[in-house]
């Protein structure tokens, strides 16, 4: 499972339990700890960078062209 996985589920979580305290099925600090799940996932999601590897290549020999020259 990857971080993407695990973020969507933490925040699929969260959000269950928000809504399960809205309708009384559990109490209001299961709620809340819902809510805390989903913050925890969307930062997951949204503000962890993954590390940084190699740049891919940039310019015209990016695509496998030789450069044309201008003469």
């Amino acid at each position: 499972m990857n971080r993407n996985q695990i973020s969507w589920w933490l925040w699929a979580i969260g959000t269950v339990l928000i809504a399960l305290s809205w309708f009384d099925v559990v109490s209001g600090t299961v709620g809340w700890c819902g809510f805390g799940i989903g913050m925890i996932g969307s930062v997951l999601g949204w503000g962890v960078v993954p590390p940084r590897g190699n740049p891919p290549p940039e310019g015209p020999e990016a695509d496998g062209r030789e450069k044309e020259r201008e003469d």
